[in-house]
């Protein structure tokens, strides 16, 4: 549903019903922003295991009833897991912000607030938006990047955006470390060989779903201005 069909579906429904839709969808999204922020916890586990267990002295270690003896199993096996939770907090990330834009529509619509879509972007949240939605780090953070800010907050805006834009691409980043490390280290078994090209697979498969993700946006926008 493009926004388009989401003004359509508001027009076409009493308060009764949007109400009712309004409650299941901001649940919803309290539940996204729950679940990304536990996903994004597993993720800097993740880093934390990688970086202990590729540095390692010690030749075994203990899970439970399980012992591990070999020390090259994590290393192949996390690359594949760290792969999979940044595909699932991209995924969720996206269909968290139809969800946002939904709840973000309907309860404009239920107070009797104008709906331009053009004027509805994500970082375009006003104080009333900011009261009726979960609370969102990301939400809180674009708050000052409004049409009226002055040079001086926009020039330090643009400074913090900096390092915001190369955590984005750390975990990429992160990701070809672990590649690298396991072509050059352990790409001599069936195990390495496995993790390689399935972390690849997973890794692309995500590059997909965001350069796809934009090109919808996109042409949404481009729709809402004619």
């Amino acid at each position: 549903m493009n926004r388009q069909e989401l003004l359509n579906f508001i027009s076409e429904n009493n308060n009764e019903l949007l109400l009712n839709f309004y409650d299941k969808t901001y649940n919803k999204l309290a539940d996204l922003n729950k679940r990304i922020d536990k996903l994004t916890g597993y993720l800097l586990l993740v880093v934390f295991l990688y970086l202990v267990m590729s540095k390692a002295s010690f030749e075994s270690f203990q899970i439970g009833p399980v012992i591990i003896s070999d020390m090259t199993i994590p290393v192949k096996l996390l690359p594949i897991l760290f792969a999979y939770l940044l595909c699932d907090i991209v995924v969720t990330s996206g269909h968290k912000s139809e969800v946002f834009t939904t709840v973000k529509f309907i309860s404009l619509a239920l107070y009797k607030q104008k709906l331009i879509p053009k004027e509805l972007e994500n970082d375009r949240n006003g104080l009333m938006i900011r009261m009726l939605l979960p609370f969102s780090y990301s939400m809180e953070l674009l708050k000052f990047n409004r049409e009226n800010t002055g040079c001086v907050p926009m020039f330090l805006g643009i400074i913090v955006s900096i390092p915001l834009l190369s955590l984005m691409i750390l975990p990429f980043y992160f990701e070809y470390y672990m590649l690298r490390d396991i072509l050059q280290n352990h790409y001599n078994d069936l195990f390495g060989k496995i993790s390689f090209y399935l972390t690849i697979w997973i890794v692309l498969m995500t590059i997909y779903y965001v350069i796809t993700n934009a090109v919808i946006n996109i042409k949404d926008q481009r729709a809402e201005t004619f």
